[in-house]
């Protein structure tokens, strides 16, 4: 199923004059070829700025209601920003401006019977959001003798402004080891404000964090391998060392996940990559990449796009490629804020569209709720290190933990779990992921073998329902 398929269902939808509203589209996985360049279908409608085919009589007054208050930096479409209207708006996808505090003005075009006319509205833009603590200094340490500065031991952003005023309440004398409590405040331009008090450690040495419970792969895999359309398997970068992707095969992996490459101002390819893809690719696994990066202009981020095209060599990939921003411990140092990450994410993404490629946004499960944008617009590689995970928006793939044991890998290795059932898509699952429904139809049993081994299933069901590693 290619790319452009996938979106020709939405679009019909439009073309027929259905009254309901568009849905927004939902994240799209693709395990079959996804090189071909995306169709223009993939932009917004151009129905939307058409006249319909049949327009209502004009009424004798005309009432167009708006939003008074618009939060900054909002993703808002005109059809989103009329509360209520009794005529029929000429423009419902035109995007309106957050991007200034303050008051504005803005034309809003409707139909009136066969003419088109506009309506002046006004109103307002407001900072509402509280600052985020992106690293609230958990295990925070400084070595005896050396300058305290608190911006160095927590991390902070805010959905505006690019500055924030840190205050705190407490002393630290780094000259006498010990634990120094502290409160600390955020504060933006519009008066907004978070707080968070953390431990500060002085001392010679520093504390080691506890590590998280081993979990072996076969464990691991028995919780899923008797879901249709899921798949298991490993993500690996030169942190790994060498892989013997033979071995991880006949352990039961059934794909991988490879860095690419990482940029922070430039794009460095990771020093396995290469061999690893070949050597993956070799054991018959599925194969998918991502890219960690820390860079903070638009230049850089599709210049890193176009990058990983060359790296993979066009190759086709079987998950979108995965975009990793992660830098989160003293995020203010990039002096951005975090609409403007998640801008940096949507022309990463755009980008890849236009080298055929889709894409995927690899996040915590705490940064997924707190920083990312309607993430679930988007196709997710979600990161949560739980035996069950309490993440409520739809993703993708899950980083299960950090901590696991694999023939195959020297050393811990991160497992994931890649099915479509987590994205409530199982009605299009067959259409969308041919290759992965093949895989497990094979292995069911036929109908009659099913009801003959119906009891016997029962009886072992508690056993498997309560099963945990």
């Amino acid at each position: 199923m290619k790319w452009k398929n996938y979106l020709a269902i939405p679009l019909c939808i439009f073309l027929t004059g259905c009254a309901a509203e568009p849905e927004e589209p939902q994240p799209k996985i693709e395990i079959a070829e996804i090189k071909e360049p995306p169709s223009e279908v993939e932009t917004l409608p151009e129905e939307s700025m058409t006249e319909p085919e049949t327009l209502p009589p004009a009424p004798e007054e005309v009432y167009i209601s708006c939003m008074p208050v618009v939060e900054a930096n909002s993703t808002l479409r005109l059809e989103d920003f009329v509360s209520f209207a009794n005529v029929t708006l000429k423009d419902p996808y035109m995007q309106i401006e957050t991007g200034s505090l303050g008051t504005f003005e803005v034309s809003v075009p409707y139909y009136y019977g066969a003419e088109t006319r506009e309506e002046v509205v006004s109103y307002e833009v407001k900072d509402t959001k509280a600052p985020v603590i992106l690293n609230d200094g958990d295990s925070a340490y400084i070595p005896v003798g050396e300058e305290f500065d608190l911006r160095n031991l927590i991390g902070y952003g805010d959905h505006f402004d690019d500055d924030l005023t840190l205050t705190y309440d407490g002393d630290v004398d780094t000259s006498v080891p010990g634990s120094y409590m502290l409160s600390a405040y955020l504060t933006d331009s519009s008066g907004n404000q978070s707080s968070c008090r953390l431990n500060v450690v002085v001392g010679d040495e520093e504390p080691m964090e506890a590590a998280g419970e081993p979990v072996r792969f076969q464990e691991f895999k028995a919780k899923y391998e008797s879901k249709k359309n899921t798949l298991v398997g490993v993500d690996i970068s030169s942190w790994q060392g060498e892989v013997d992707f033979s071995a991880l095969k006949n352990a039961g992996c059934e794909f991988v996940m490879l860095r690419v490459g990482t940029s922070q101002g430039y794009p460095e390819q990771d020093s396995h990559f290469e061999s690893n893809f070949a050597a993956a690719k070799k054991a018959g696994l599925k194969v998918g990449v991502y890219f960690y990066t820390s860079d903070t202009s638009e230049e850089q981020i599709r210049a890193d796009a176009d990058w990983i095209v060359k790296q993979i060599d066009n190759e086709k990939l079987d998950f979108p490629i995965a975009f990793d921003w992660e830098d989160f411990t003293n995020f203010q140092q990039y002096e951005i804020n975090l609409h403007d990450l998640n801008l940096l994410y949507q022309a990463f993404s755009d980008q890849m569209q236009t080298n055929g490629y889709s894409t995927m946004l690899y996040s915590s499960k705490y940064f997924l709720e707190n920083v990312w944008e309607n993430p679930d617009k988007e196709t997710i590689w979600l990161a949560h290190y739980a035996a069950e995970t309490d993440y409520t928006g739809k993703y993708a793939m899950w980083q299960r933990c950090n901590t696991g044991n694999i023939d195959g890998i020297d050393g811990n290795a991160d497992f994931d779990v890649y099915t479509s059932e987590l994205l409530d898509m199982e009605t299009e699952t067959e259409t969308l992921f041919p290759e992965l429904n093949e895989t497990k139809t094979s292995e069911l049993p036929s109908e009659d073998e099913n009801q003959e081994e119906t009891s016997e299933e029962e009886e072992d069901l508690s056993d498997a329902e309560v099963e945990d590693y």
